[in-house]
């Protein structure tokens, strides 16, 4: 027979076996947290460290214009092609055109050349939004890349336009 002292010790048995079970299984969750905290963390900073490098920012021709440390500096500045459109210079083998901050001649407020050597996108024209990234030098800006916005509407070309 059990004695009422091996009774009490085996009624112990059985009830620190779950006590001690539950700080192992508290801690595994606190360690699954953890981790899932760090993961998250490095997760947002790669975010945020990689988002602020291939973030770029343009300026108007008026934040250009006014802008007196910018001079040195490689700054990209967007437009619109004036009405004049892209000139050809043979000599130098470039094109020069003015942007202006608008597409229409009459609500253009501000304007500046721009010099650029290099392949010319088909689709600069007059009217067209540019971007253009180079160096700003005594009132004409002297761009290394041009970028052309793509045009937000295609249309079917018009049967006997395309002239073949």
């Amino acid at each position: 027979m059990l004695t009422e002292g091996a009774v009490e010790a085996s009624a112990l048995a059985h009830t620190e076996s779950p006590r001690t079970s539950r700080p192992r299984r508290r801690r595994a969750r606190w360690g699954f947290v953890i981790a899932g905290l760090a993961i998250v963390a490095a997760v947002v900073y790669l975010v945020i460290a990689n988002t602020g490098t291939s973030a770029e920012y343009y300026m108007t021709i008026h934040e250009l214009q006014a802008c007196s440390a910018c001079g040195g500096q490689s700054v990209r500045v967007a437009g619109f092609v004036s009405q004049a459109g892209v000139t050809q210079v043979a000599a130098a083998q470039s094109v020069k055109f003015t942007i202006t901050d608008s597409a229409t001649a009459a609500a253009a407020t501000q304007a500046m050349a721009v010099v650029y050597a290099g392949v010319v996108p088909d689709t600069v024209r007059a009217g067209t939004q540019v971007v253009v990234e180079g160096h700003y030098v005594s009132g004409v800006f002297h761009a290394t890349t041009l970028l052309a916005k793509c045009p937000s509407k295609f249309q079917a070309a018009t049967p006997g336009a395309s002239g073949g």
